[in-house]
């Protein structure tokens, strides 16, 4: 009875090592092996300023500096 027992806790160990190489081959074909995430800027801190370039196009300076007078203005309130 114990060599069945060691003999299906044999089989189930194999069984779940094939599955995790598997799994992990399966993840590293699907990985971008290049991708580093240190190379881009972190999205929840702010910028000092966006560029020109992604503003709208009816967007001017001046009225991004209205705008950033009314906020200095209401933080101060």
């Amino acid at each position: 009875m114990s060599e069945l027992s060691s003999a299906a806790a044999a089989i189930v160990a194999n069984a779940t090592k094939k599955l995790r190489e598997e799994g992990e081959a399966a993840k590293s074909r699907l990985l971008d092996q290049q991708f580093h995430i240190s190379r881009y800027a972190d999205p929840l801190v702010l910028r000092k300023a966006a560029d020109r370039q992604f503003w709208p196009k009816d967007v001017t300076v001046e009225m991004e500096k209205r705008w950033l007078a009314m906020i200095k203005e209401l933080r101060s309130v």
